[in-house]
């Protein structure tokens, strides 16, 4: 059995601004460790998959830095979108370029800048539902188990077993994001949260995508493989013909081929500053510290300072972030607000630096 993994890495991650920027954006980030989340994604699958096995699909002027960011993977497998098409496109291309990688091959599609450990039980889940996809020619996602009755993520049903023992079950539906109410039903009944990360041979995505998303697929025929005389042409032409769509609602909502694996690591998308204070280490009063702070009288504070000092007396639940030329102040309830003022500034004609 063959793995490769499909990063997708074409995101902003425009609530981790100020520190995230449009040539820097949350993938590229120290978040979780010394080096960029993209490189810490990639490590957790060592030594299951080596570096040369991964592709990563980014935006086309990302490209030079997450070449920089992950020199172990073949320049060639690091594709520049010339254009954002959402993830079914990306998905489509990736299973393109491997469909002739033999009988024992699997794509695993993750994202790029979440916090996954710990990672070799990753590796377990992963290999395992690589079994699961090859044996009954499926698409197998792994599933996480709430620890909340979360708003922001869509949601899982799962049916049955597939057999006596396994723990891979047929996917019953796909639930959109729900309202309050309705993400307590779907904790109290089982669903699991859909974090996007799901296995499938090459061959069998196609084939799923020929029949639910045919003008993607259309536009595949012929697409060269990358480096090839060319390429670049064939890229611009598929990205410009084909729908912004993501890869849910192209495929996964519609097939009737897909089965759940619940995940048996800890999960979180990382969707915000205010995440870090939950997942990042924390001292005795509740403040998570990267860089250098001095706090005095402080509990519950998320402080991120890239280079110099902060210093604060008598915070409670703030986010503070420096960086060179900009410091964040908020809420810790209020993180998820930071995106407003990015978009504020994007109507500003001086402020292209900042961003």
């Amino acid at each position: 059995m063959r793995i490769h993994p499909v990063i997708l890495a074409g995101g902003r991650g425009e609530r981790f601004w100020p520190l995230s920027r449009r040539a820097r954006p949350k993938q590229l980030l120290p978040l979780l460790s010394d080096r960029s989340m993209l490189a810490d994604t990639l490590a957790r699958l060592e030594p299951l998959v080596p570096a040369s096995a991964a592709w990563i699909l980014t935006a086309r002027d990302l490209a030079p830095a997450v070449r920089a960011a992950v020199p172990g993977i073949p320049a060639q497998q690091v594709i520049g979108e010339p254009q954002g098409r959402n993830t079914a496109p990306a998905v489509a291309l990736a299973s393109w370029w491997l469909h002739g990688s033999g009988a024992d091959a699997v794509a695993v599609v993750l994202p790029s800048d979440h916090r996954i450990e710990p990672a070799n039980v990753l590796r377990s889940d992963i290999e395992d539902a690589a079994q699961v996809a090859l044996e009954r020619s499926a698409i197998v996602v792994l599933g996480i188990p709430p620890t909340r009755a979360e708003t922001g993520y869509g949601y899982i049903e799962a049916g049955e077993a597939v057999a006596p023992g396994s723990r891979a079950r047929r996917v019953a539906a796909f639930r959109e994001k729900p309202d309050r109410a309705t993400a307590a039903r779907y904790v109290a009944a089982g669903h699991l949260w859909n974090a996007g990360m799901f296995l499938f041979p090459p061959e069998v995505m196609l084939r799923e995508i020929r029949s639910h998303a045919p003008e993607i697929a259309a536009a595949l025929e012929g697409m060269p493989e990358p480096g090839a005389p060319g390429a670049e042409r064939a890229l611009e032409r598929y990205y410009a013909a084909v729908p912004s769509i993501s890869i849910d609602y192209a495929v996964m909502e519609r097939t009737r081929n897909a089965l759940v694996l619940p995940a048996r690591f800890a999960w979180d998308d990382l969707g915000s500053w205010s995440a870090l204070g939950d997942v990042g280490e924390r001292d005795a009063a509740g403040n998570t510290v990267r860089g250098r702070a001095l706090l005095e009288d402080a509990s519950g504070t998320v402080v991120f300072a890239e280079e110099g000092l902060v210093a604060a007396v008598g915070v409670r639940d703030l986010v503070i972030v420096r960086t060179g030329d900009v410091t964040l102040v908020c809420p810790r309830e209020r993180a998820q607000d930071v995106r407003a003022l990015v978009e504020r500034l994007k109507g500003e004609a001086d402020a292209s630096a900042l961003l």
